[in-house]
């Protein structure tokens, strides 16, 4: 059966590719590749729950649209694909979907067909777009964290940002308590420290920590000082940091400057500046791209599979796990009945879960026990 559902997923995947590319190649003819504008498609996605179907539809969507950069060397002899190879880039985004058909197949496979629309507009313009972004994600929460002298400029700054980009944050009276309460850790992950970011992010629900230090000056100038103006600076340096792996996402600075007759106001005006300046020109799109990224291409899951009796089961075990949705499986480390496996997976840690929790290698069931973040423990039964 795995098997099966191999190879009917490598020629789901072999049909979108050239689906893909006649479609690019035929709006290239037709357009001349439009800058702007929209186009509506159908697609379908296959997985082990709604939710993992409906990601791979979408997906799919993109992957049949304009937006979608294909380079393809094709080879065909009598009608049968010999070689291809199939560079994407996404360069659009699913603005808005309906869903035209679904069911549950038999081997519990989900089914999902959608219309799509398509959009050539930048995702980070386009607030729909990133809305079906982030839901593809579960909606990751983000928690804020900016050491600023003298003041939360910065950090509030930021935190609009991303509330009015949809994002889901940690609250901001729980993260002012935190800069006082746990002082000492809280600085090593403002200077940016991953370790000390993750572990505070993990132990207050977030996914993603956004951290970073502000520093501020009034510069003296002789035509303000005629004014009466004072000249405020400030920069920003921040990392985003992904809570599972310690992992930096994004690393991005920027300053600025701003006058005003009191020197108080004129800081807090400096950096409210680099701050929206930081989110607008740098740093969001840092994320939204990594973000993307993980959607179209999997994330990195740690597997750990116990009660594993000899290597014949081991090798049971990784031959199971690739014949799921997975682009790559890695063997890290077996010995001791335990199996240490680095998994890429097209999905989120619960769909990885909900598709391997019950599955048979070696004639042992695999059971899931623990998932956390990006972690997953199996056991065999």
């Amino acid at each position: 059966m795995c098997l099966f559902r191999e190879e009917f997923f490598r020629m789901k995947l072999i049909n979108r590719c050239i689906l893909a590319l006649f479609l690019v190649v035929g709006c290239s003819w037709n357009t001349g590749w439009a800058a702007e504008g929209n186009i509506t498609v159908e697609a379908e996605g296959y997985g082990s729950s709604q939710q993992d179907a409906l990601l791979h539809a979408k997906r799919d969507a993109v992957g049949k649209g304009i937006g979608t950069v294909v380079v393809s060397e094709t080879e065909v002899e009598n009608f049968t694909l010999i070689k291809d190879v199939v560079l994407t880039k996404t360069m659009g985004a699913v603005k808005r979907y309906t869903v035209l058909a679904e069911e549950q197949q038999p081997d519990n496979i989900y089914y999902i067909k959608i219309s799509a629309t398509v959009s050539m507009d930048s995702i980070m313009a386009d607030l729909m777009a990133l809305k079906i972004l982030l839901e593809s994600m579960d909606r990751p929460r983000m928690m804020v964290m900016i050491r600023e002298e003298g003041g939360r400029q910065a950090e509030t700054t930021i935190t609009d940002y991303l509330t009015s980009k949809d994002f889901d944050l940690v609250d901001a009276t729980t993260v002012a308590v935190l800069m006082d309460k746990e002082e000492e850790l809280v600085n090593k992950a403002t200077a940016g420290d991953p370790g000390a970011a993750a572990r505070i992010g993990a132990e207050n629900g977030a996914e993603y920590v956004l951290v970073g230090t502000v520093k501020t000056s009034i510069v003296g100038n002789q035509l303000l000082a005629d004014t009466g103006l004072h000249s405020g600076q400030a920069m920003i340096t921040a990392k985003v940091i992904s809570c599972s792996t310690g992992r930096v996402v994004a690393s991005k600075s920027a300053n600025s400057a701003a006058p005003h007759i009191s020197a108080d106001v004129a800081r807090d005006l400096a950096v409210e500046k680099a701050a929206r300046k930081l989110m607008d020109r740098k740093l969001f799109e840092k994320i939204v791209s990594s973000f993307q990224d993980m959607v179209n291409n999997g994330i990195s899951l740690n597997l750990l599979v116990k009660n594993v009796k000899n290597f014949q089961i081991q090798k049971a075990v990784r031959q199971t796990i690739s014949g799921l949705d997975v682009v790559s499986v890695q063997k890290r480390s077996f010995g001791g009945g335990r199996l240490s496996l680095g998994v890429t997976f097209r999905g989120n840690s619960d769909a990885f879960c909900e598709a391997v929790d019950g599955q048979m290698a070696g004639g042992e069931k695999m059971m899931v026990v623990e998932c956390s973040g990006n972690n997953v423990v199996v056991v065999l039964e």
